[in-house]
C-alpha cells in the first residue's frame, strides 16, 4: 500500500442496502459482492440525510447537515471540504457524475481539478433552440404533441433550432433509444473513469476520484437486458411504461400527501424495476473496478462504495403510500450500503458497528496524513467512535411543492437518532420511537418510554445537537442554472 493511498469513492444515488449483496439475500449485484469479499462490509450504515444535497455535502466535509448548513442550495463558502484539503495536500481530485446536486455550480462541487458531468437526456441538440421538454410541457403523446411542439417552436426565439431539437429528439426516439440517454450517462461515466485512471496511473500524485451514479433514482432507465418481465398494470409496452413512470413523477406530490394510492400491482412493478436499476448500476461499478485493476492501481487505492440515501418503494405508513425519499427519516431512506476496501487497512470482514457514510471524510483525511474528526474515522475502534447516528431532513426546498401542496407538513423538520437497536425521531414537535430489527431490515414502533433510560438520554442528546443550535447560513446559496432546474424536475424535485 502506498504511503498516501488513492481514493475511489463510488456513490449510487437512492440505493437501499437491502437491494445490494451482501445485505440482501436475493440481490444480484456481483460487482459489489466481489468488492465486499475483499473489504469491510458495514452492515449498519445510516445516511446523515435522506436526500442528495445535504448527504453528499456531509460526505465531502465529514460534517452533519446542522454543522455544514447545506439544506437548501449551497453552504457557507468558507466551510472546508475534503476536496479542498486533499487538493492542498497534493492530491489530484476528479468528479464524474450525471447528477446535478454535486456540480461545480455548488460550493460542495468546488476544488476538483476536473469535473465530468452527464446530465441525462439530450432534449436540446442545438444550442439556442428551445428544450424539447419546454416545448412539450403539459402535452400528452399523439397528434396534439406534434401540433403543440411545432406551434411553440415557431414562437420561440430561435424557431429553426427549436424545430431541429424536436426533430432530432423524435428521430432518436423512433430508433428506440432516446430514453436510454440517461442509461448511457452511467456507461459514459464508467468509460470516463477508465480514461482518467489511465492518465492518473502515469502521474506521481495520489488521486481522489468521486463518482456518482443515478440509476436507482426515479425515473428508472434500464436497458432491455436488465428489465424484469413486468410492466405497470394495464401497460403492455416499454413506451407505455415510460409514460406511466413520467406520469407518476408528475404526480409524486399527490402520492406524498395521500391523495393518490398505489395498488399492490403498481408497488410490485416499482420494486422490480428499482431492483433492475440497482443491478444495472452494479455493472457500471464492476467496469470501474476492472479499470482500477487493469491500470495496476488496486493495491494502492481505497475503494468505498455507498449511497447518499435509500428509497421508499410503496411502503404503507399511517395511511399513506411512501414513495421516493422526501418528507421521511424512516429506515428505508436512511439505511445504505457501505463497503470499504484497502489492502492492509480494511480487511475482508463484516462489521455490525453503527457507522455513517460521512465517516469516510475523516478516514481519508487520516490516511492522507491530515487532521480531521478522529471520533468519526472508520480507522478507530468502535469504543472510541461516537455510538449514535444522526440523520436530518430540513423540509423540502421551498420552490418544490406545487401550489396547493405547500402545507406546514411539507416544511416540517425531521431528525432521527439511532443507537444499537433503538431509533428516536423528532417530527416537528412530535417524538416517535422504534425498535430496529437489523436482520429483517424492519422497525417496530414503540412508546418512547420503552427505550432504555441510558439509550434515550444519548438519543435525546444527539437530537438536541441538531435541533437546538443555530444552523449555519447557506452562504454559498446560488440560483439554480436553467438546465439544472429542468433536470431536477425530471428527477421528481418539483
Amino acid at each position: 500500500m502506498a504511503e498516501r493511498p488513492n481514493v475511489l469513492l463510488i456513490v449510487v444515488d437512492a440505493c437501499r442496502a437491502d437491494h445490494v449483496a451482501p445485505y440482501g439475500e436475493r440481490a444480484e449485484t456481483p460487482a459489489v459482492a466481489s468488492l465486499a469479499a475483499e473489504g469491510t462490509v458495514y452492515r449498519r450504515a445510516i445516511s446523515p440525510a435522506p436526500w442528495t444535497l445535504p448527504s453528499v455535502t456531509s460526505l465531502l466535509t465529514g460534517r452533519y447537515p446542522h454543522e455544514h448548513g447545506a439544506t437548501s442550495r449551497g453552504f457557507a463558502t468558507d466551510a472546508p471540504t475534503l476536496v479542498d484539503d486533499l487538493s492542498a495536500a497534493g492530491y489530484r481530485c476528479i468528479h464524474v457524475s450525471p447528477t446535478t446536486w454535486i456540480g461545480d455550480w455548488l460550493p460542495q462541487g468546488r476544488g476538483f481539478d476536473g469535473v465530468e458531468e452527464f446530465t441525462g437526456p439530450t432534449h436540446r441538440r442545438f444550442d439556442g433552440g428551445a428544450d424539447v421538454r419546454d416545448l412539450s410541457e403539459g402535452v400528452a403523446r399523439g397528434p396534439e404533441w406534434y401540433a403543440t411542439v411545432v406551434r411553440r417552436a415557431l414562437a420561440s426565439d430561435s424557431p429553426l433550432r427549436s424545430l431541429g431539437n424536436a426533430a432530432a429528439y423524435k428521430l432518436s426516439e423512433a430508433t428506440g433509444d432516446a430514453w436510454l440517454d440517461d442509461v448511457r450517462a452511467s456507461e459514459t461515466a464508467a468509460r470516463t473513469v477508465d480514461e482518467l485512471l489511465g492518465e492518473l496511473a502515469d502521474g506521481d500524485a495520489p488521486f481522489f476520484a468521486y463518482v456518482h451514479l443515478m440509476d436507482p433514482h426515479l425515473p428508472w432507465y434500464v436497458p432491455t437486458e436488465f428489465e424484469s418481465d413486468v410492466r405497470p398494470p394495464g401497460r403492455d409496452s416499454r413506451e407505455e411504461e415510460r409514460r406511466y413512470v413520467d406520469e407518476l413523477v408528475d404526480d409524486l406530490w399527490a402520492v406524498r400527501v395521500g391523495e393518490r394510492t398505489l395498488s399492490a400491482d403498481e408497488r410490485g412493478f416499482l420494486r422490480a424495476r428499482y431492483a433492475d436499476a440497482v443491478e444495472y448500476a452494479d455493472r457500471a461499478v464492476g467496469r470501474m473496478l476492472e479499470s482500477l485493476a487493469g491500470h495496476g492501481l488496486g493495491d494502492d487505492t481505497l475503494v468505498a462504495f455507498t449511497a447518499d440515501h435509500g428509497e421508499h418503494l410503496g411502503e404503507r405508513v399511517g395511511g399513506r403510500t411512501m414513495l421516493d425519499h422526501q418528507q421521511s427519516v424512516r429506515l428505508p431512506v436512511l439505511r445504505v450500503p457501505l463497503v470499504v476496501r484497502l489492502p492492509g487497512r480494511f480487511a475482508a470482514t463484516e462489521s455490525d458497528e453503527l457507522v455513517q457514510p460521512h465517516y469516510l471524510a475523516p478516514t481519508v483525511r487520516e490516511l492522507a496524513g491530515l487532521e480531521g474528526y478522529p471520533s468519526r474515522s472508520l480507522l478507530v475502534g468502535d469504543d472510541e467512535r461516537r455510538s449514535t447516528a444522526l440523520a436530518e431532513y430540513d423540509g423540502v426546498v421551498a420552490s418544490h411543492p406545487p401550489a396547493g401542496y405547500r402545507t406546514d407538513e411539507c416544511f416540517r423538520r425531521r431528525v432521527a437518532a439511532v443507537e444499537g437497536e433503538w431509533k428516536l425521531d423528532v417530527v416537528g414537535d412530535h417524538r416517535r420511537a422504534a425498535r430496529i430489527d437489523w436482520e429483517a431490515d424492519e422497525t417496530h414502533e414503540v412508546d418512547p418510554e420503552a427505550v432504555p433510560d441510558d439509550v434515550r438520554e444519548s438519543l435525546e442528546a444527539a437530537l438536541s445537537a441538531a435541533t437546538d443550535r443555530d444552523r449555519p447560513g447557506a452562504g454559498g446559496r446560488r440560483e439554480v442554472p436553467e438546465g439544472v432546474g429542468r433536470r431536477l424536475a425530471d428527477l421528481g424535485y418539483r
